[in-house]
């Protein structure tokens, strides 16, 4: 096991240094979290002892505290050595800065009081697939509810759930309930194609009370109305909450990209062309121009989401009202960041050959990975780009999450 950097770093130097220093053992076991869906339990040990999986928690509960900015150069490191481990270190940490937005002293003392020491793990999703959930004394019983996506499942300790709820006038709500694992069941029905190390099986809950301290209703929870007194002027937890969860899902997606380009640069400078005299990639014309582009796309996507978070960071320093037309050009920024690191995969894809047709290739697997996060909804390019273009001629956004 390597060993945690001690140093005159700063806590956030020290963290992206040991994100870093993961990388080789993460991209060695790539092809094992492929092949079990799941990553190794040494890794998981490992990141929690680094230090990892706390970047975004509150000082006073054992954590980090850190920013936006070192929490995606975390992110970014990890997903360079392997794509499922950089998913879970996103949303893991994300959920910190969650339910210390939506959650009182009570729920969070319950949660990180008992093990401040350990790195609790939090999972969840919003959307259930089916609820049945009723009003009773002292907060709402599940009588049977299923979430799917719910990344982190399998190495969770709590759960998160979005529930829709009576609002009290005849009409619906969303809000977000917390679980401990003993009350929730998870599924083992995580088959896919690429991220399977994620661990973003279902999970089913049945007969089961939760009280009042742990629900939040979304609504008031964007207001920061549950936030403790401890919090309330901490810049990090002022940070704008919609584009700051959808930074979770698109924070991978430049680590997974460099890591890949990593990999092709290997294979560059060893392999030949098929069917030509060039006995290495690196003698060909056409090889200079496509790694020469990838690098630029992928710089152009690292500046992209790093102009975005300054903007986050602004607005959180400076408690200057921040506005929806800001936060949608924020997720537009994030998207077209995607669309460009997926350019780059297309150019990655172009020159790996043959070869990539074989599953025990790093490459490949890198790729499904990168597939899979860039299609996510969050952060699908064209959904992005189009709700920020309906906003410069003053229409109305298309989507509820703006």
């Amino acid at each position: 096991m390597g060993e945690t950097v001690v140093s005159t770093l700063s806590v956030s130097e020290m963290l992206v240094e040991n994100a870093r220093q993961l990388i080789p053992k993460l991209r060695e076991a790539t092809l094992e979290i492929d092949r079990n869906s799941q990553i190794p339990n040494e890794i998981i040990q490992e990141m929690r002892e680094k230090g990892l999986l706390k970047v975004l928690r509150p000082k006073i509960f054992g954590g980090h505290e850190t920013s936006m900015q070192n929490y995606f150069d975390v992110v970014t490191e990890i997903s360079r050595g392997n794509p499922s481990a950089g998913w879970f270190t996103a949303l893991s940490n994300i959920r910190d800065y969650m339910i210390s937005y939506v959650y009182g002293e009570k729920a969070l003392a319950e949660i990180f009081g008992p093990n401040r020491d350990n790195d609790v793990i939090l999972a969840g999703n919003f959307k259930p697939i089916r609820i049945d959930i009723e009003k009773v004394d002292g907060g709402y019983f599940i009588k049977d509810a299923q979430w799917p996506f719910v990344s982190g499942a399998p190495y969770a300790d709590w759960f998160y759930c979005g529930a829709p709820v009576d609002d009290g006038n005849g009409g619906i709500e969303m809000a977000i309930l917390i679980v401990p694992r003993e009350d929730v069941t998870v599924l083992d029905d995580w088959d896919v194609v690429g991220l399977k190390g994620s661990g973003s099986n279902s999970i089913v809950i049945k007969e089961v009370f939760v009280p009042d301290h742990r629900i939040s209703l979304d609504r008031l929870a964007q207001q920061r109305h549950y936030m403790i007194d401890e919090l309330k002027d901490n810049p990090l937890y002022r940070t704008p909450f919609v584009p700051s969860l959808t930074l979770s899902i698109a924070a991978p997606v430049l680590g997974t990209a460099l890591g890949g380009f990593d990999v092709h640069m290997e294979r560059v400078n060893k392999a030949g062309i098929g069917n030509t005299f060039y006995n290495k990639m690196s003698d060909a014309p056409l090889t200079h121009l496509q790694i020469a582009e990838i690098d630029l796309k992928l710089e152009c996507a690292r500046s992209l989401f790093e102009n975005a978070i300054k903007i986050l960071d602004d607005y959180s320093t400076s408690g200057k009202e921040f506005t929806q037309k800001v936060s949608i050009r924020i997720k537009a920024q994030y998207g077209y960041a995607n669309q460009l690191c997926k350019e780059a995969y297309d150019l990655m894809l172009a020159g790996s050959g043959s070869v990539f047709a074989y599953n025990n290739n790093v490459f490949q697997a890198f790729y499904r990975d990168f597939i899979t996060m860039h299609l996510h909804a969050f952060i699908t390019p064209s959904s992005l780009l189009e709700t920020h273009g309906r906003l410069m001629v003053d229409l109305e956004p298309n989507t509820y999450f703006a």
